[in-house]
């Protein structure tokens, strides 16, 4: 079943199309959060009044609801990056002994299956449990899972460090078995190689407790109300930062130093506890919500990625974004220089940093309306529907790899009996 709908016509004729009341004309996705009557729970994005205007939404493969909100109605392709991501595997064929050969390859990697459009896990001693990432994610896809019931059966190996990592002699092999993972790079050598790798959506994507961002779908509206709070021409003109210092940060902690009328650019000191995240630096720590006080937003990456980048966007501010590494999320081919985000490859030149504050500060209509598409974007494409709609298309592709029938591991753990467990 598809969806359970409150005050809608369901037509449930042979040719399984949902007609669905519509007051909205051309449906966009940002307008949720101006619905008061709402069909739930697929996709609550119907607003129901006065109208009796329908909108026809086909639950067939080729015309699915996932690809008429966010593929085919757009000009921005949230899928492409799926089919990129298979491509080189599409003259590989999944058999049972390749699902063991990267099982016993990827040890650090975590293994779900699908049977029977039930969702479990097979537990690994050494797979990596890194806070909670592992457990977003699988909670990640079970409430894709709530809503579709039609992913085939499959094995899945997903890996939740920062970078995939096997053991020495490994990570040069293309397996007949893509590994999933959060980031990859196709400039960095480090770890494994880049075509190996299945983008899969973010951990933060489902929550983030050990660094106070809480649950996705709550912080999303928060960040949202924070940024409707005060207009863009109100807002602090200077450009803003706050993170953990590393060495591609330190340039740019250290020359804002000489940029204080413009920047308030400064490190912060992550303690980290099993229940909690708290700052040796309290002086420079800055909500979420409070970013979106600032015309001008900075993001830098990481160890690897940051996953930051979508809080900022969502604030309507103009972020500002140095990819040193190129590293990259599933979603990051959404993203347009000049558009929604800019672009920067400033790293230790003061001189062309020094031009960037000079656009920022001279160009307010155009980072007033890049902030705006940064933020459309992320309401967009990061909400949770979309989510759910990217692991389904994602499951769907994958399983076209498949020649061999997958059959419950013998010591699989079923979906709601994991949630009550302690594993990990």
């Amino acid at each position: 079943m598809l969806a359970w709908f409150v005050m809608t016509k369901i037509d449930l004729s042979p040719n399984r199309l949902l007609h669905v009341r519509n007051d909205l004309g051309l449906f966009n996705i940002i307008n949720l959060t101006d619905c008061y009557d709402i069909v739930k729970p697929f996709f609550n994005f119907v607003c129901n009044n006065k109208s009796f205007n329908y909108r026809q939404l086909s639950i067939q493969s080729d015309q699915h609801i996932c690809y008429q909100l966010y593929s085919k109605t757009k000009k921005l392709n949230l899928f492409s990056r799926i089919h990129n991501d298979l491509e080189p595997f599409k003259n590989r064929k999944i058999l049972l002994k390749d699902i063991e050969n990267i099982s016993n390859s990827c040890v650090s990697c975590h293994h779900i299956q699908i049977i029977q459009n039930k969702l479990y896990i097979v537990p690994r001693s050494t797979a990596s449990n890194y806070e909670t990432r592992s457990r977003s994610i699988k909670l990640l896809i079970k409430h894709m899972m709530d809503t579709f019931s039609d992913i085939p059966d499959l094995d899945l190996f997903f890996d939740v460090g920062d970078v995939v990592e096997l053991p020495k002699g490994f990570n040069d092999v293309l397996f007949n078995v893509p590994i999933f993972a959060f980031t990859k790079s196709n400039t960095k050598k480090i770890g494994l190689r880049p075509d190996a790798i299945v983008l899969m959506p973010c951990f933060t994507l489902w929550g983030w407790p050990e660094a106070r961002a809480g649950r996705w779908s709550k912080v999303f509206q928060s960040i949202l109300n924070a940024s409707r709070q005060i207009d863009y021409e109100k807002r602090i003109p200077k450009l803003f930062w706050r993170g953990g210092d590393m060495w591609k940060r330190t340039w740019y902690i250290n020359t804002a130093k000489q940029y204080r009328n413009t920047t308030d650019i400064a490190a912060m000191n992550w303690v980290r506890t099993i229940v909690d995240v708290s700052l040796s630096v309290s002086n420079t720590y800055a909500t979420l919500e409070q970013h979106c006080n600032y015309k001008h937003l900075l993001h830098l990456e990481g160890n690897t990625y940051s996953s930051r980048l979508k809080y900022l966007l969502l604030c309507g501010s103009s972020v500002v974004y140095d990819p040193v590494e190129r590293w990259e999320e599933y979603w990051y081919h959404l993203l347009k220089n000049g558009k929604n985000v800019i672009f920067v490859e400033r790293i230790n030149n003061e001189i062309a940093f020094n031009k960037t504050f000079q656009f920022l500060q001279n160009h307010e209509n155009v980072t007033k309306e890049i902030g705006k598409q940064g933020q459309q974007l992320v309401q967009n494409y990061l909400n949770e529907h979309a989510v759910s709609c990217y692991w389904r298309n994602l499951l769907h592709e994958y399983t076209k790899l498949f020649e061999y029938k997958p059959t419950l591991h013998p010591n699989a753990i079923y979906i709601d009996d994991f949630i009550l467990s302690n594993i990990p």
